[in-house]
């Protein structure tokens, strides 16, 4: 009988203190709203060129709760880019209703038009 209060005992504090905790997390939550528009963690730009020979800048940050791409082209305006999901090689593919950008810091990356026109990026390798 002692065993059985004492395990109804631990029981009842064990769900008290989750009950509390869960509660105050939502007030936190809550008393921080996010703008969705807020732009933080900017990386540095990296320019990659095409066999082209045509440049372009692109710039990986946090928008909101998004990830997001600026992509600045030599002559067009710039783009900006949302996550959308994961390509097959494990690297975000960026898309608003224009374009769709492929590709991770460090590796490169291909658009695809609205008519479904790939151009793929390399970096520029530095001469020293």
């Amino acid at each position: 009988m002692k065993k059985l209060f004492t395990l109804a005992l631990a029981l009842f504090l064990l769900s008290a203190c989750t009950k509390e905790n869960t509660t105050s997390d939502a007030t936190t939550t809550a008393g921080s709203v996010k703008d969705p528009n807020e732009v933080s963690l900017v990386q540095e730009t990296t320019k990659l060129k095409n066999s082209k020979g045509e440049i372009i800048g692109v710039t990986y940050f946090a928008q909101g709760e998004n990830i997001a791409v600026k992509l600045e082209q030599e002559g067009k305006p710039d783009e900006t880019l949302i996550a959308k999901k994961i390509n097959t090689k494990g690297e975000p593919v960026f898309a608003n209703e224009k374009m769709m950008w492929e590709g991770a810091l460090g590796s490169g990356g291909k658009i695809t038009d609205g008519e479904g026109n790939i151009t793929e990026y390399r970096e520029i390798e530095e001469t020293k």
